[in-house]
């Protein structure tokens, strides 16, 4: 193994504040087409049930990303993301669905490598959606949503409740901009010849 020499003339190591944004709000929505949507999935061969931070069933990660009905209904999302963010050139990544029936839960976590995350709850639940670092949480009622930046930790205890069903998405960075302000003097894209 090579061992390269190396000096470190400084080393800081602490914690910094973030700007964050965190806003709940109510939807008018078809709960039972989506409702559906993820019961078909979640009883499928195709499904992402108990393998993920969400200790219940869940649909594949990209499931509602090209449903034109989701995609409707986060729009007005998206629009008042750009009123008050100064975000540009992202995409919707992943939107999923889930049901997490008495007794599960969602391992707390964050969405670290996206702009913005949100959820988006299909019925009424007592189990509620904590941020323990902003001190805020949301309790599921038909059409009732959250959206925040999405490295605020989250997650829900269990469930001591009926099912709660409910859809989650991420908004990422394009690739070509976030590589743009990582490396902003190296060039990754250059017109084609004619």
């Amino acid at each position: 193994m090579l061992s390269i020499p190396m000096i470190i003339t400084k080393d800081v190591q602490r914690r910094v504040k973030l700007d964050y944004f965190f806003v709940k709000g109510k939807l008018e929505i078809d709960s039972n087409y989506f409702i559906q949507k993820i019961k078909d999935s979640v009883t499928s061969n195709n499904n992402m049930n108990y393998r993920t931070n969400i200790k219940g069933k869940m649909t594949p990660y990209n499931f509602f990303v090209q449903d034109k009905k989701f995609i409707e209904l986060v729009t007005p999302l998206i629009d008042y993301v750009d009123e008050i963010q100064e975000f540009q050139n992202y995409h919707l990544a992943n939107a999923w669905g889930y049901e997490l029936e008495h007794r599960e839960k969602t391992i707390f976590h964050d969405h670290f490598n996206s702009l913005w995350s949100g959820a988006i709850y299909l019925n009424n639940c007592n189990q509620p959606l904590k941020f323990p670092q902003i001190n805020e949480e949301v309790l599921p009622e038909k059409g009732s949503f959250v959206i925040f930046s999405g490295f605020l930790n989250h997650g829900c205890e269990k469930n001591n409740d009926t099912s709660k069903f409910g859809m989650s998405f991420n908004f990422d960075m394009n690739f070509i901009s976030w590589y743009i302000l990582i490396h902003p003097n190296i060039i990754i894209y250059k017109e084609p010849r004619k």
